[in-house]
């Protein structure tokens, strides 16, 4: 799978939230195994917004959002869960979409031991494992859990979402989400720019992170 093109990123900060939906995030561990999932909810954070990171300026921890697009930007939240997001607009313009939820797909049974640690019992067989780990809400349906599941942390800001050669990028996905199975609305956990219809997700989705 190719990933996208850094002009895919140059969108503006909205478009490219909604054009996220249905695109796969593939992460390549160390040892050659690659793990997938379908993107089913974003939110999109702008420069100007009061509940953008760089809103205030830059920082040592926010200098990857001001950098070139189709990079990594990846935040703490609240002290505890890292949180991914893909820098969208030309460097000197501090904005990002966050990925809030995916479908596991390929290897979901890596996701499953990332999170959890050994397989449940049953089944043993490892092709009903992965499909019984592809239904399981609790590895990717919110953004501290996907980075959890996927071994995402600091150490990937900055990650070139661009190379195919990387530990991460997004690629296309299957298909594309048309507009009628999107659910547009106000984004999650903020005080501030609460009221933005910011935030969308796959409708059909059980990934998501709250209806």
């Amino acid at each position: 799978m190719q990933p996208l093109a850094r002009s895919f990123y140059l969108q503006g900060t909205l478009l490219a939230a909604r054009a996220l939906l249905g695109k796969t995030l593939v992460r390549r561990f160390d040892d050659g195994r690659i793990a997938t999932g379908r993107i089913v909810e974003t939110e999109a954070y702008t420069q100007d917004d009061p509940a953008c990171h760089a809103f205030r300026g830059l920082t040592k921890s926010n200098k990857t959002m001001w950098g070139a697009p189709g990079h990594a930007y990846i935040h703490i939240n609240y002290g505890l869960h890292y949180c991914l997001n893909a820098v969208t607009a030309p460097e000197g313009v501090a904005e990002a979409v966050l990925i809030r939820a995916i479908e596991p797909q390929e290897n979901a049974r890596l996701l499953w031991r990332n999170t959890f640690g050994e397989p449940p019992e049953e089944p043993t067989d490892d092709g009903a494992f992965d499909t019984l780990a592809r239904a399981d809400r609790r590895l990717t349906s919110g953004p501290g859990k996907l980075t959890r599941a996927l071994k995402v942390d600091r150490a990937f800001d900055g990650t070139d979402l661009t190379s195919a050669a990387g530990a991460l990028f997004f690629g296309d996905g299957d298909d594309d989400v048309p507009d009628a199975a999107v659910v547009t609305t106000t984004r999650i956990g903020i005080t501030k720019g609460a009221d933005f219809p910011w935030r969308f997700y796959v409708r059909a989705s059980p990934f998501v992170s709250r209806r």
